[in-house]
């Protein structure tokens, strides 16, 4: 193991988040849990959750056997419902291939449905302490920041993909890096990054304009789903209503509108639609 790894390591066992629910208990079924929640989604918001999803569905089994309605409501408070949907099909697959015991090796991994090669990486590395790198945002940046390429000391997998990840998360981000309490600083290209350079690195990414959450479909699909897991298990609404009860968030969207967004979260396998009654699937 080189220098460099090992004071990452030693900043990891000193400063690394290892209080997170899906590290003091990284079996392969919560890693995977947490794998699905942590997608565009804050830890914060993760933490609050999880616990509460894995003691409802403590294990493959269980969440293979649940009712999709019951998932989704379990996922309230994560948004894009339709990873439920999808962490439900992996647990059925999994069930039904390997009778609940997630293989480690890449290729049986990628051929499970929703599971690419970053969640495949992850999977390995936090579940299995395999010596793949969990590429994400944050390890990408600080690889291009390093100007090195990353590689997984041996026999470290999950100490040090962890430890890579929380060093994006709290030490070497996006907007205010904080470079002299780095552990890597000494072989980083970049180091130190003053304002200076961060104004410049930000003048130099195209601007997007901006749309108020409010205004996204996303939004409204949301809505949508929230007001149906508010329904009794099994109830279903119709579209009209549907609309009425939302009517205060949708802004300029009419009914017509609503139902094509239903139309969409019927094909994602999140709501079922007949006789314009709809409901959670």
């Amino acid at each position: 193991m080189n220098e460099a790894a090992e004071g990452l390591l030693a900043w990891f066992a000193e400063r690394g988040r290892h209080d997170l629910p899906w590290r003091r208990d990284p079996s392969p079924y919560r890693v995977l849990v947490s794998e699905f929640m942590l997608q565009q989604t804050q830890v914060e918001r993760v933490i609050a959750i999880f616990e509460t999803f894995v003691e409802r569905f403590p294990n493959f089994g269980a969440l293979a056997a649940a009712t999709t309605s019951d998932v989704v409501r379990a996922w309230r408070g994560l948004g894009y419902n339709t990873r439920a949907v999808r962490l439900q099909r992996v647990a059925v697959a999994v069930v039904e291939r390997y009778g609940e015991d997630l293989p480690p090796e890449r290729e049986a991994l990628l051929a499970l449905p929703g599971i690419g090669p970053y969640t495949a990486s992850a999977i390995r590395a936090f579940a299995f302490n395999l010596d793949d790198v969990a590429l994400d945002t944050n390890l990408r940046r600080i690889e291009e920041r390093l100007g090195l390429r990353l590689e997984v000391p041996a026999g470290a997998g999950f100490a040090w993909n962890s430890a890579m990840m929380d060093l994006g998360a709290t030490v070497c981000t996006a907007r205010a890096p904080k470079c002299l309490l780095c552990p890597l600083r000494h072989r980083c290209a970049a180091a130190p990054i003053d304002a200076a350079q961060l104004a410049k690195m930000q003048r130099a990414r195209p601007r997007v304009a901006r749309v108020r959450f409010e205004e996204t479909t996303r939004y409204v699909r949301g809505r949508i789903v929230d007001c149906l897991r508010d329904l009794p298990p099994g109830r279903a609404i119709s579209l009209l209503d549907l609309h009425a009860a939302l009517a205060p968030q949708l802004g300029a969207r009419g009914p017509d509108q609503v139902a094509d967004l239903v139309s969409a979260l019927e094909r994602d396998g999140v709501v079922h639609c007949a006789d314009e009654q709809v409901r959670l699937a």
